[in-house]
């Protein structure tokens, strides 16, 4: 009897962690026809402009907070796996944001996709169970997600202060509920390679990495694998505003490290790395940095 009330509790408590309403949402106002690569241009371009407008040097470097756009590099609903996502409008007045899901391995056509509009009030974080379809209704599959604030006449907001956290989760009523994080990130990363280290790729553990480039062109990435029992190297080339990601392949490698180094030598991409233990599937991602 116990072990039965034991099941239906750990049902319950799965289900409503997949279907429970999590207070209220941001109000939609419909489809925004302007890409994703417009509105990042913009702010690009407004940064520039303030650099040159201080006339002393400015750090180029990934902030640790509220952005004016921020994206998450991997969400998605297929098969047993969700993504819980919470968006936070850190600024004191009602903020106007557009979103956009590009589908992995989208190719160009993904630089041209509509994204959709919300008002977040002052202040105020959403929680959403099942991210993309909540935002983007009949949407499944993986892909990445690109959150830009507006102003009211639809371009991007230099003053917006938007944040977000993102975790892809799968569960059951035995095992309960396993998941990885990965929260938002800035699009200002800094130009050059950068590297993702603390994975592991043996026989005991197995490795994925990908890189997200949201610039509007197609680009070739060196991709270094060195390890603590081997070392590897690949090229690829990542089309425009894509999310590639692969396994690691040759090792086995042990501890590992994962270089991301693009032969433009600009920035306009997110890294990750990884990895799942092959027996519990314990699993953890670390993002590449400079």
């Amino acid at each position: 009897m116990r072990s039965s009330l034991l099941v239906v509790l750990c049902s319950t408590i799965i289900a409503a962690a997949a279907v429970a309403d999590e207070g209220r949402k941001m109000v939609p106002l419909g489809v925004v026809r302007t890409p994703a690569p417009v509105l990042l241009q913009q702010l690009q371009e407004m940064g520039a402009r303030e650099k040159a407008a201080a006339l002393r040097p400015v750090a180029d470097v990934v902030l640790e907070g509220a952005e004016a756009a921020f994206i998450f590099p991997v969400v998605g609903t297929a098969g047993a796996f969700r993504t819980e996502g919470v968006l936070y409008n850190r600024r004191n007045q009602q903020q106007t944001v557009v979103a956009y899901y590009l589908p992995i391995g989208g190719g160009a056509a993904n630089c041209d996709r509509p994204g959709r509009a919300f008002v977040m009030d002052a202040g105020s974080w959403y929680v959403y169970t099942d991210l993309v379809p909540d935002l983007f209704p009949g949407t499944s599959g993986f892909g990445s997600m690109v959150v830009v604030g507006v102003t009211a006449n639809g371009s991007a907001d230099p003053n917006a202060a938007i944040d977000g956290n993102a975790r892809i989760w799968s569960g059951s009523a035995e095992t309960g509920t396993a998941s990885q994080n990965f929260p938002s990130f800035s699009v200002a990363v800094p130009a050059g390679p950068q590297s993702a280290f603390g994975l592991r790729a043996d026989e005991f553990y197995r490795t994925n990495w990908g890189i997200f480039n949201y610039d509007s062109v197609a680009r070739t990435f060196d991709i270094v694998f060195n390890g603590t029992r081997g070392s590897g190297s690949i090229a690829t080339e990542i089309p425009p505003c894509t999310l590639v990601q692969s396994a690691v392949t040759g090792g086995p490698y042990g501890s590992l490290e994962i270089g991301f180094i693009p032969r433009d030598g600009r920035g306009l991409f997110y890294a990750y790395g990884s990895s799942v233990d092959n027996r519990s599937l314990d699993a953890w991602s670390v993002p590449a940095r400079k």
